[in-house]
């Protein structure tokens, strides 16, 4: 007769009915248990279905690989001398007081047995390595929040879209979420896709069939994701029990800055030092903060749970983006030129590597944070850092020719400047410019005149740069020449005193043009020497190829098409690899031009065309008609006649429309 030595204990709980999805992950844990036991730590965040995952895995290889039985236990609150304890009594046995005793005992039993122990809700790696068995037949599963050092690591998230919607339709029924779909959706994205709030949403949903599943969208919170004894708020605060105080201060901090990504270096800034990074370590590590890439992730529900309002580190935060949106500009225009500067605090963080070696790409990959910044900025009072961000950011609305964002986050720094004039007047003389883009010379004049009634007050030298320049630009606009003659040399003026190059070379362009004008070609090709010899040493490519454009327009002018071809073809290179697609499209044109002049009829087709794309592209409609004008003539010469009428009529319904002078025949190529 066989006699049993040990009770065999069967102690997992009941496996969830409404098991959605995970199946890859399931199988995943099985085999890493079969048919070789190991050690297997399921870790993630707050409510991921951890324990469930571990529960289901267990029933489906309990009876067939593990005959000897079950044990389990949740760790949190527990010492392993209280599980030793409890373990010695699940297999029959008598419990020693002795710590030392209850582990020899309790290895002695299991080390010939088959047993599969589920460890769950561990807080510590110590709390676990005690309760490991020696037994090469005995596998483990160790729930956690924290990524503990264990053999095999399997990561449980969020459910995937689809499986949470799944997880909701087996709760309310799958019709109701049909009916709601879009409701369905919005609150699946406003938990995450977590298994547990989604849960309890279900739960309370299911308790209340007359609810539409947008009401419980529009009261979701923290508070209204309980039900019975599930609470995802109880379940963060069991999670932030854990931390140390550093990690929890930093937690408050970072959920309480307003942004839902947040860059690497926004740790250390948030927390005013360099305690900041081994505290966010340790978030990482407890699933409360997530590292993507890059940038930190605090998930929405941690954000309301955890959020503290701290001015001062909102303010570090938002002085480190500025820091590196000069560091980006110094990049690009080799110094801080033609900008003016405030007196926000700057926190000095460290540039990645992408900002080091492609600044224009480090801002188009960091355009979302940035503008968010200059909002935060405006929504927490801090009006000079707001103005000051939006004004930075035109180095890359100019290049994206993104005029929405440019006006977007204008008008926000605005509002938040309504006691702060020289901020006001640096945002309008900033949209003074993007007006000018946009050819409505009428508001930018005005805008700019306002800007410069401030400025003059204030003798603000940097600001009355700007002003004069674009007073010009506008003068020059509606054939206003000796007034534009007269603001630019204001403005040459001002940035020699300034000792800016970039800002003398803009000038300088724009005095050459009124020297074509004049019929002065000598005067204007002094001026570009001179712009060329401002810039030497400094050479941003935006500049240069500035430059190289009104000189192939001067050659082109006295009839050197061919050496107009070979500085416009450079003006083509410099803009190409500065990614300036505005100023590419002003090149373009005047290539197509001066080919039609050199009786290339196809190379200036081929130019035109593609003036046309990318001004259609960068929806600038002035500069997309200028080109198609252009276009006509050569497909006349051509004897397309009837395509050549059908482009000048719709080219000359444009200008029609924009009230333009024959002097706009030159558009404005600014900088």
């Amino acid at each position: 007769m066989h006699v049993e030595l040990f009770p065999r204990p069967r102690q997992l709980p009941a496996a969830v009915a409404d098991f959605v999805g995970r199946e890859e992950l399931l199988q995943s844990v099985v085999d890493l248990v079969t048919p070789f036991p190991q050690v297997v730590l399921l870790t993630g965040p707050v409510g991921a279905g951890k324990t469930t995952l571990a529960v289901h895995a267990g029933h489906r290889v309990a009876n067939g690989h593990f005959p000897d039985g079950q044990l389990f236990v949740r760790l949190r609150g527990t010492t392993p001398h209280e599980v030793l304890g409890r373990f010695l009594a699940s297999l029959g046995l008598s419990v020693p007081a002795d710590f030392g005793a209850r582990l020899s005992a309790y290895r002695d039993a299991v080390a010939r047995q088959s047993l599969l122990l589920v460890l769950d809700d561990a807080t510590s790696a110590e709390q676990v390595t005690p309760l490991l068995p020696r037994s090469p037949g005995c596998a483990v599963l160790v729930t956690s929040r924290h990524r503990l050092r264990l053999p095999h690591v399997v990561e449980v998230g969020a459910l995937e879209r689809a499986q949470a919607m799944t997880l909701l339709g087996r709760q309310i029924g799958f019709d109701r979420v049909s009916v709601e779909a879009t409701s369905a959706d919005a609150l699946v994205s406003a938990v995450g896709c977590s298994p547990l709030a989604l849960r309890i949403a279900g739960a309370r949903l299911a308790a209340r069939p007359h609810w539409p599943i947008s009401l419980l969208v529009d009261r979701l919170s923290l508070d209204a994701l309980t039900h019975g004894g599930l609470s995802v708020r109880a379940a963060l605060e069991e999670a932030t029990g854990d931390l140390s105080s550093h990690a929890r201060r930093l937690l408050g901090l970072l959920a309480g800055l307003g942004s839902h990504r947040l860059p690497s270096w926004a740790p250390v800034a948030a927390f005013g030092d360099v305690r900041g990074q081994s505290a966010v370590d340790e978030l990482v590590s407890a699933h409360l903060v997530s590292a993507d890439g890059a940038e930190y992730v605090v998930p929405p529900l941690v954000r309301e749970f955890a959020g503290q309002e701290s001015p001062d580190a909102l303010r570090r935060v938002l002085g480190g983006w500025l820091h590196l949106l000069d560091r980006a500009r110094i990049a690009l225009y080799g110094g801080e030129f033609s900008v003016v500067r405030g007196s926000s605090v700057r926190e000095v963080v460290r540039p990645d590597r992408l900002l080091r070696t492609d600044p224009l790409a480090w801002l188009e990959v960091s355009a979302d944070r940035l503008c968010e910044a200059v909002s935060l900025a405006a929504e927490a009072g801090f009006d000079e850092l707001s103005w000051e961000l939006a004004h930075g950011l035109v180095i890359l609305f100019e290049a994206r020719t993104d005029y929405d964002g440019w006006q977007r986050t204008h008008d926000v720094a605005l509002a938040a400047c309504s006691g702060n004039a020289r901020g006001t007047a640096v945002l309008r003389c900033s949209l003074a410019s993007l007006h000018i883009s946009q050819c409505r010379y009428d508001i930018a004049r005005e805008m700019t005149v306002l800007a410069k009634d401030v400025f003059e007050d204030l003798d603000d030298l940097a600001g009355l740069g700007l002003t004069y320049r674009n007073l010009g630009i506008v003068s020059r606009s509606s054939g206003e020449m000796a007034a534009a003659r007269r603001w630019y040399q204001r403005g040459l003026a001002v940035y020699e005193r300034l000792g800016d190059p970039v800002g003398q070379a803009s000038v300088l362009q724009n005095l050459a043009q009124i020297d074509l004008y004049d019929d002065d070609p000598a005067g204007a090709l002094d001026r570009l020497g001179s712009a060329l010899e401002v810039c030497e040493g400094i050479g941003p490519a935006r500049v240069l190829a500035q430059i190289n454009y009104r000189l192939g327009k001067l050659l082109a002018a006295q009839g050197r098409h061919d050496e107009a071809f070979g500085v416009l073809t450079a003006a083509l290179d410099l803009v190409r690899g500065a990614r300036d697609r505005r100023g590419e499209s002003f090149v373009l044109y005047l290539l197509g031009c001066n080919e039609f002049a050199r009786g290339r009829l196809g190379a200036a087709r081929t130019s035109l065309h593609g003036s046309v794309t990318l001004c259609e592209g960068n929806f600038d409609v002035v500069g997309a008609a200028r080109a198609r004008m252009e276009l006509s003539r050569v497909h006349r010469a051509c004897g397309e006649t009837q395509l050549a009428d059908e482009l000048e009529a719709a080219a000359g319904a444009v200008y029609s429309e924009f009230g333009l002078k024959p002097v706009l025949d030159d558009l404005i190529f600014q900088l």
